[in-house]
C-alpha cells in the first residue's frame, strides 16, 4: 500500500527508511510486551522460573518491564550469594565448603538462564497475529529496519522481504532470535586481592556466562553490510515504537553513518517517558535536523 505517510511532507516522494520497535506491534494489539512472555512463562510448565529470575535480575529494575537492560546489571557477587548453599564458611572442612559454595550457580544459577532463554524463544514463536488489521500507512518502496521477530510488516502489510532487515531475527527464516544486553566485561574485573582465589574463580565463572548473553552487535552489523550500505540515499528516518535503549545504539549510530548528512529523523512517542529517551539519543548522536510527533499523528484516518 503506496500511501503518503504525512500530509504535507510528501507532496515529492521522499526516500525513507522506518525504525520499528516492539512499540510498533504494540499499537497492533499484538501481545508482544515482556510482560506477555511473563504471563506466557508462568502459565507454561515451568511457571518457577519467573521468579527464579526476579531473584537474580530484578534488584535495580522491574526484569519484565526492560529484559535486556536487566540482565546488564547483573552483580555476580548477589548471585553468589543467592546461590551459597551454607550460611557460614565451615573452617573445620574448608575444601567442602569451597566445592559447594564454587559449584552451586552451576546448578542453581547458570540453567536458569539458559531456560529462560529456550523460553524466550518459544514464547516469541507463539505469538499471535490472528485478527491483526493495518493501523500505520506504510509504502512498500520505503526500507525498513526492524527488531521485531513477527512477520507484520510482511503479512499485514504487504512489504515485501527484500525491503526488510529483521535485525534480530525474523519467525519466517529464522528459529534463533537475538536477545541479550550490552555489558560485557573482562572475567576478572570483579578480583579481589583480598579474597580467596575459588571466590574470585566464581565470579570470573559467572561473568563468563553472562558474557554469552550479549549482543553481537559487531557481527550482526557486519553480516547486514549491503542492507546498510542501501541506506545511502535516505532522506528521511522515521522511528516507531523503539524505546531507543542504548543497547542497540550501535545499530543505529551505523544507520545514522549511512544515510544522507541531512537526513531528517522522525521520532513517535506515547508519553514524557519516550520523549525523555528521544532528548537523550538526539544529543548522545548529535542529530540536529529532527521533528518528535504523537505516534497518532501517523495512524490511518479513522
Amino acid at each position: 500500500m503506496d500511501n503518503p505517510t504525512l500530509p504535507g511532507l510528501d507532496a515529492m516522494k521522499i526516500r525513507t527508511l522506518y525504525i520499528l520497535g516492539n512499540g510498533f506491534d504494540i499499537a497492533h494489539d499484538i501481545k508482544s510486551r515482556y510482560s506477555d512472555f511473563r504471563e506466557w512463562v508462568e502459565d507454561s510448565d515451568d511457571p518457577f522460573l519467573v521468579g527464579q529470575m526476579d531473584v537474580y535480575f530484578s534488584n535495580r529494575r522491574d526484569l519484565w518491564n526492560d529484559v535486556e537492560t536487566a540482565l546488564g546489571e547483573y552483580d555476580e557477587n548477589e548471585i553468589i550469594n543467592y546461590c551459597n548453599p551454607e550460611d557460614e564458611f565451615d573452617l573445620d572442612h574448608p575444601m567442602r565448603s569451597a566445592a559447594a559454595l564454587e559449584d552451586a550457580p552451576d546448578y542453581l544459577f547458570n540453567p536458569v538462564i539458559g531456560n529462560f532463554m529456550t523460553k524466550f524463544q518459544e514464547w516469541v514463536d507463539s505469538i499471535p497475529l490472528k485478527g491483526v488489521d493495518p493501523v500505520y500507512r506504510l509504502s512498500d518502496s520505503d526500507k525498513y529496519l526492524t527488531f521485531n521477530y513477527t512477520e507484520t510488516l510482511e503479512s499485514i502489510y504487504g512489504i515485501p522481504e527484500s525491503q526488510v532487515l529483521h535485525i534480530h531475527g525474523y519467525r519466517k527464516s529464522s528459529r534463533t532470535y537475538v536477545m541479550g544486553h550490552s555489558n560485557h566485561r573482562e572475567e576478572d574485573s570483579s578480583y579481589v586481592e583480598e579474597d580467596l582465589d575459588f571466590v574470585n574463580d566464581t565470579r570470573a565463572k559467572i561473568i563468563g556466562w553472562m558474557n554469552g548473553y550479549v549482543k553481537p552487535v559487531d557481527s550482526i552489523i557486519k553480516e547486514n553490510k549491503t542492507f546498510f550500505s542501501s541506506l545511502s540515499n535516505i532522506e528521511r528516518v522515521i522511528v516507531i515504537g523503539h524505546s531507543l535503549n542504548q543497547v542497540d545504539y550501535p545499530y543505529l549510530i551505523k544507520v545514522k553513518d549511512s544515510i544522507t548528512p541531512n537526513a531528517q529523523w522522525i521520532f513517535t512517542y506515547y508519553d514524557k517517558d519516550d520523549i525523555k529517551a528521544i532528548d537523550s539519543f538526539i544529543s548522545d548522536l548529535g542529530i540536529s535536523n529532527y521533528k518528535k510527533i504523537p505516534n497518532s499523528d501517523l495512524y490511518i484516518a479513522d
